[in-house]
């Protein structure tokens, strides 16, 4: 290690006075700290095929060294007058004047930092970036570590921001420039010497895609070399021990025990993986993709288009385990289009993780904003501080991946779409997330259920996707043809505009020539199909049709004859689903369905409801409806609900009722009928679908509102009396959202309603490029600077992939009539919380999960602000305690009475445990 002059040893890096005790980390400690941690995630924990990723346009020998090199110098900026005046915080002035005195006895001047006029110009990643530069560093190299706080330098702060503009803040201008310029680049030359670098000059030029990687690894070895339990800080008067910063590193590295990365290895070549897995025969479609992906040599995107209740998830982990392979993956990453579907999806991930046959234990993550609440999940911890672990299983929850910032990186991860989107949105620490997915092969599900707005980011994350070569498989059971070209092009980053792909114009400049053809990949009708790339090729798979087809009759029904019709369709027995388009839609006809069948036939299922309440609801009716093997079927149930019914719950119906929708996602809720062989009442042996919220050519008010008239027209314009599953899916799919062939007749009103449609989606789309980060270039040149210039809060993160209203969501807790606070009865046994205390963390914890969202009404624009003004002044008045637990904190609570009511915003808002949240105007009263 080179020999350092006693001025570098007296530059500090971090102070502490914890508990009255004075202590402080020497700069040149934390960079040699950094750099250890550097080559121990570089040999023990990234993916092969990340540093593939790094390793692109630069001497694959110099990429240990370059990453090193950058862990080592990332505080180099701390090496400046301004930084090394700052005052202590918490504020230590004794501390502040003992390190002070170290370095003016290493002849480094100081100045008060109040001094410091324009101190916030040059903010010490923004410096240490400068200072490389301007020692001859490139900047593609440099703005690595002008990015280690999240966020890279806009180029208006780097040609405004040289050393030049602040030579105070670098080196106190003439008084103290040659002393502090000799330090900095003597941290330099050390940082050089740790990587094995002789010069400057020998640090490569990374691409974009490396910087990005780089970036995200800087940030992670910064994290780690900034815990004060792994390398813990000094007292003042101790020398730093050099000889023994291997030792501490070691030390460091044993304690944080991070998984050893997944090795999928090559089980595919030589069993049956579906009865390694999964303990059952595979199916045609799963056979079928299993041989496929065998023979892919260069694996890029998959889109998996099947039919419900398929199998295919378990086919995309197959394929995925194979692709982990061939591509030197170390992980997963499962996106699901909710909360809830993602809750689903988890044990099964868990299970199939557990029967890896690596040996070795992997984190997992459950990444969504209600993961706490998981019970399942929260079953991994194990009490530990630092890593919770299942000594019976192959899995565990390790604590240096909490958080929204690391969620990503660990090694299998379960989330909704938002985390996946995310990656693509101009938000602080992004590049965290992009070196979570690089490592990983992505699996998004649902995918017909992304709208135009989210799809915007999904093309993005793909297009750096496919720039990182990460294997990517899309499922999808109604998947347009449009969309299906949307995600292959983006992977491939090429144009997919419209009429892109199906004219050109004469080089010669000649006019026009003939219509290109599109190519047979975007045309194609078959089904189950596979469509894929290898390399830079798209190939396509028609998969032999397996299983049963059925017959499904399609009537209209008006909501007046529903009850009259269910009545007759059930008199011999049986189980009915009625899906509609909103909550309040669905508690009036529950409403009214209980007046004709009784409470005890009706179930209902909405997102209104709270979490423990839903939780057992859903578990009622997979007990009921689900699988034959694992449910009981009552004589006689009605199951009313929502969306949710479409997405989340494996169930099996008699007969279907629904509100009219698009089509891909009407053909996804009559995936809910007949859908598993079983014995039926003899009325309902043949599949009937009654479709409401449609009256000649006018549909239900709030449905236009929340779909569009558009689509609406369309799918009932195209609707048949029968259909037959799955063959006749992807021709009713295509048909619908192929804008060349309108609907004969037209119906009323339909140019008008394809015109506001068009404005809509050039609207959704517009709005979500405001906020992307921009695209890939070939440019060898293109660096980080400016990347995430008009960034997105952390907070409104979420908020800005989806496209939707902003939602308030609540805590509920009822208020006795002599004043005490209380859980509802039948939560904690309505236990008694004392308002002028923290509540302890069991009852912090079980407060947390009464979570609930308030009717769009108290959340539309012009009410929002006044709704939580007023939630946050009754809260202040009445819970000021439970804001200062870690749990609670920045929750609003809605306090019910002794009937669950309460008065909000011009509401009476009322939690029925059977209905859910209900609201209602408030009576006016004359005076």
């Amino acid at each position: 290690m080179k020999n350092l002059s006693r001025a570098a040893h007296t530059l500090w890096a971090k102070k502490s006075s914890k508990d009255g005790n004075l202590l402080w980390l020497p700069l040149t400690m934390h960079m040699i700290d950094t750099a250890a941690i550097a080559q121990k995630l570089w040999n023990c924990w990234l993916p092969d095929g990340v540093k593939q990723i790094i390793a692109a346009g630069i001497p694959e020998e110099c990429c240990t060294r370059l990453f090193v090199f950058l862990a080592a110098a990332h505080d180099l900026g701390k090496a400046t007058p301004v930084f090394q005046s700052k005052q202590a915080r918490p504020p230590c002035h004794e501390l502040d004047e003992r390190i002070a005195e170290k370095l003016r006895s290493g002849c480094l001047p100081i100045k008060p930092h109040y001094e410091f006029l324009n101190a916030n110009r040059t903010p010490h990643a923004l410096a240490t970036q400068i200072l490389l530069e301007h020692a001859g560093c490139c900047r593609n190299a440099a703005v690595i570590l002008g990015a280690h706080h999240g966020k890279p330098p806009d180029i208006l702060v780097l040609s405004s921001s040289n050393i030049d503009t602040y030579e105070f803040n670098y080196h106190l201008e003439n008084s103290g420039k040659k002393a502090w310029s000799d330090i900095q680049q003597e941290l330099i030359d050390f940082a050089l010497d740790l990587a094995g670098f002789s010069s400057i000059k020998d640090i490569p030029m990374p691409n974009m895609a490396a910087q990005i990687m780089l970036s995200g690894l800087i940030i992670m070895a910064d994290w780690v070399a900034s815990n004060e339990e792994y390398f813990p800080y000094i007292r003042p008067e101790d020398k730093p021990n050099y000889f023994r910063t291997k030792d501490r590193a070691k030390s460091a590295w044993k304690q944080l025990d991070l998984p050893c990365p997944w090795n999928a290895g090559n089980t595919w070549m030589m069993a049956d993986l579906y009865r390694e897995r999964f303990d059952f025969k595979p199916n045609v479609l799963q056979s079928s993709v299993a041989q496929t992906v065998s023979g892919i040599d260069e694996p890029g995107i998959l889109v998996m288009e099947a039919p419900m209740g398929s199998g295919k998830t378990e086919a995309a982990l197959a394929c995925a385990e194979i692709f982990a392979d061939k591509t030197k993956r170390t992980g997963v990453f499962f996106a699901l289009p909710t909360q809830a579907t993602s809750d689903g999806i988890f044990p099964r991930i868990e299970e199939w993780i557990e029967k890896l046959d690596d040996e070795s234990k992997h984190s997992i993550k459950l990444a969504h904003g209600k993961a706490q609440f998981n019970n399942r999940y929260q079953k991994l911890f194990a009490g530990s501080t630092n890593i919770g672990e299942d000594e019976d299983s192959g899995v565990f929850v390790h604590e240096w991946f909490e958080g929204q910032k690391k969620s990503l990186l660990a090694d299998f991860v379960v989330g909704t779409i938002d985390q996946l989107l995310l990656a693509a949105l101009k938000q602080k620490h992004v590049m965290l997330r992009h070196l979570g997915l690089a490592g990983k092969v992505v699996i998004i599900d649902e995918c017909h259920a992304y709208d135009a707005y989210m799809g915007q980011y999904l093309n993005r994350v793909l297009n750096y996707l496919g720039a990182y070569h990460v294997p990517v498989i899309v499922l999808s059971a109604t998947l347009p043809a449009g969309k299906r070209q949307a995600v292959i092009d983006a992977y491939l980053n090429k144009n997919s505009t419209p009429n892109s792909s199906t004219s050109q114009s004469d080089p010669l400049g000649r006019g026009a020539c003939s219509p290109v053809q599109p190519p047979e990949w975007l045309q194609s009708r078959a089904y189950p199909l596979l469509t894929y790339t290898d390399g830079g090729s798209v190939k396509q798979e028609e998969i032999p049709a397996g299983g049963v087809s059925r017959e499904v009759r399609l009537e209209y029904l008006t909501e007046e004859a529903l009850a009259d019709k269910l009545d007759e369709l059930l008199s011999g027995g049986g189980c009915a689903g009625v899906v509609v388009n909103t909550v309040k839609r669905a508690q009036k006809l529950a409403k009214t369905l209980c007046e004709r069948f009784g409470e005890e036939t009706i179930r209902l299922l909405h997102s209104r409801f709270l979490a423990p309440d839903r939780a057992e609801k859903e578990g009622v009716i997979l007990k009921e409806l689900g699988k034959p093997e694992k449910s009981k079927r009552p004589k006689k149930r009605i199951v009313v609900g929502t969306q949710v019914l479409e997405q989340s719950l494996d169930i099996d119906f008699d007969v279907l009722v629904t509100d009219i929708c698009p089509m891909d996602l009407l053909l996804q809720r009559i995936g809910r009928l007949h859908r598993h062989e079983r014995n039926r009442p003899g009325k309902l042996g043949s599949a009937l679908c009654l479709l409401l919220g449609s009256d000649g050519d006018s549909f239900e008010s709030a449905t236009k509102v929340i779909y569009g008239e558009y689509l609406l027209m369309r799918t009932k314009a195209l609707l048949p009396q029968k259909l037959i599953l799955p063959q006749d899916i992807p021709q009713m799919v295509q048909d619908t959202y192929d804008e060349d062939n309108d609907p004969s007749p037209e119906p009323a009103e339909y140019r008008q309603a394809k015109k506001t449609e068009k404005e809509k989606i050039a609207d959704k789309e517009k709005r979500a490029r405001d906020f992307r980060i921009s695209p890939l270039w070939p440019d060898p040149e293109q660096n980080l600077a400016g990347w995430l210039d008009t960034d997105v809060s952390d907070k409104h993160g979420e908020a800005a992939v989806r496209d939707t209203d902003e939602s308030i969501e609540v805590l509920l807790v009822q208020k006795k009539n002599d004043g005490r606070l209380c859980f509802l009865p039948w939560i904690e046994d309505g236990s008694e919380i004392p308002p002028n205390e923290i509540p302890n963390v069991h009852h912090a914890q079980a407060l947390a999960r009464q979570s609930i969202r308030l009717p769009r009404v108290l959340c539309a624009p012009w009410a929002i602000d006044k709704t939580i003004a007023e939630l946050e002044r009754l809260n202040g008045e009445q819970l000021p305690e439970w804001q200062k637990s870690p749990w609670l904190k920045g929750e609003l609570f809605l306090i019910l009475d002794e009937i669950y009511s309460a008065n909000l915003g011009g509401y009476r808002l009322t939690y029925d445990r059977y209905f859910g949240l209900l609201h209602e105007k408030e009576a006016k009263t004359n005076e």
